[in-house]
């Protein structure tokens, strides 16, 4: 087949002075035959945005040939075929297009690999946002991103703009459902939005706000999931509601179907005329029947559907993902303001603004700090380790309300601690501590304070009553690093 390239119709420069960068995604269409190829390669060009593709076709047995600067393939499956076994393992970004619709075929499709499939008679607007959202995945031009002359260009276009808080909009186009449109209008499309901001945030340029939070599947990743109601017998998922009746005089509990005779409700048991609810029957509770096994529940359960790959799991298997806003710091307006990235103050830079704590990466430099202080001047200090207990039993019962339950508990633990005291998320369900000038014996004081704290958390009880355990360490000229000290209190915890 022969090769071309497709240029987009607006370019490839970015809309902002020093924030601009050539971008280039190299395409790969591979088994296409002469219409569908022509059909891919128009939907191409229609993807107006701001980068150049470069597009090369392939026959399907060249495929393992396929430049490894691929950004992109596009994996036609014969017409004939339905094979799973037909296809390659896809180790680079690859879209799917097949003729193939069942579901063990689609799902075990994104288990080889596939990041995206297409159904025929293909369609140019889902092959383009097929395309665009596997593209704005990307990461291909991220260091690009994030050199402090680029970070400065673009701290100060925002500036510019009047925007100081960049907010999420949804939008069912995108891959997460959301979208930050100040971006679009100030700089024009870019790729990894969230991740972009995120990475900023870490630098101390952006304060994160939670504004939404989604599911996401945890094969595909795509927000795009169908919640459903089953039989937990047969997983069917043909189950009516209904209503289910208590007769008081001979006390037999039946379905409202069971009682119905026409207009009147007679007893199936003692055939008595039930006339007045309250004072002949009661309506206990519903049921849930089932049109495929009969079984009567009195749930059913919900799993999920994701509409994307066909995977069915439950809802704690899925993936949380937070979306949030960002608002300029501090330290970006005076970024803004001298026009030079410095100066950074690294406990501010390196503080999470969303839970208040440090990050561990900060926590760990004043770990060390705190040894050679310690080893130096003989000053004390204590490292606790806090652990949430039971976190997987909780995550698969409350997943709706598991990071409200962690959270609850970590601020009930760093509220009476002093500003000289240092704490950080050390791993999801752990709290790390040091407290300076802080003897073993006035940190189980504290430990004993905190544990009163926890308690006092009831509002937390209709999940799980808190239970945290504590490892501590004092600081001794005997320990030969702060890994060596983390080490120890990790024991601590396992020993308790």
């Amino acid at each position: 087949m022969k090769r071309g390239i497709c240029r987009n119709r607006r370019g490839a420069i970015q809309r902002n002075g020093d924030f601009t960068m050539k971008k280039v995604f190299n395409v790969a269409i591979v088994g296409a035959e002469e219409a569908e190829c022509r059909l891919l390669k128009n939907s191409l060009i229609s993807a107006s945005f701001e980068a150049t593709l470069s597009v090369a076709c392939h026959e399907t047995s060249s495929f393992h040939r396929v430049p490894e600067h691929t950004d992109l393939t596009l994996y036609c499956q014969g017409e004939e075929s339905s094979g799973l076994d037909e296809l390659p393992v896809f180790t680079s970004k690859t879209v799917l297009v097949t003729s193939c619709y069942e579901r063990e075929f689609l799902v075990a499709a994104f288990r080889k690999g596939a990041v995206y499939v297409l159904y025929r008679p293909l369609h140019p607007s889902e092959v383009l946002v097929a395309i665009r959202n596997v593209l704005f995945l990307s990461k291909k031009y991220w260091r690009g991103y994030l050199t402090d002359t680029a970070i400065l260009s673009f701290l100060v276009s925002v500036a510019k703009s009047g925007v100081s808080v960049i907010e999420p909009v949804s939008s069912p186009f995108k891959p997460t459902g959301h979208f930050y449109p100040d971006i679009l209008n100030i700089i024009g499309e870019l790729e990894s939005e969230a991740d972009y901001l995120d990475a900023l945030s870490e630098r101390g340029f952006f304060v994160r706000r939670l504004r939404n939070r989604v599911r996401l599947c945890d094969l595909c990743n795509s927000y795009q999931i169908n919640y459903r109601e089953v039989c937990p017998v047969c997983a069917s998922i043909d189950i009516v509601k209904g209503q289910m009746i208590h007769h008081f005089q001979c006390g037999h509990v039946d379905s409202m179907e069971s009682f119905s005779r026409g207009t009147d409700l007679i007893c199936p048991k003692c055939g008595k005329t039930l006339r007045h609810i309250g004072v002949d029957y009661e309506k206990p509770s519903d049921y849930f029947k089932c049109a495929n096994c009969q079984a009567i529940v009195p749930e059913p359960v919900v799993e999920l559907e994701c509409l994307v790959c066909g995977l069915i799991c439950a809802p704690e298997e899925t993936v949380e993902k937070n979306i949030y806003a960002y608002a300029l710091t501090d330290l970006a307006w005076e970024a803004v303001r001298s026009g030079q990235i410095i100066g950074v103050d690294l406990a501010s830079v390196l503080r999470d603004g969303h839970i208040n704590l440090f990050n561990k990466q900060y926590f760990e430099i004043e770990l060390k700090r705190e040894l050679i202080r310690m080893k130096r001047y003989k000053s004390t200090f204590t490292f606790i380790l806090a652990r949430i207990e039971h976190v997987d039993r909780l995550q698969k019962s409350h997943p709706d309300r598991m990071i409200w339950y962690v959270n609850s508990i970590f601020k009930a633990l760093t509220q009476d601690l002093r500003e000289l005291d240092t704490t950080c998320v050390w791993e999801s369900h752990t709290l790390g501590m040091i407290l300076s000038e802080t003897t073993i014996d006035g940190a189980l004081v504290v430990v004993k304070r905190l544990d009163q704290n926890i308690k006092a958390l009831e509002h937390l009880y209709d999940m799980a009553p808190p239970e945290v355990t504590f490892g501590l360490v004092q600081g001794d000229p005997s320990h030969e690093s702060a890994k060596h000290i983390v080490a120890m209190a990790t024991k601590d915890l396992s020993d308790e």
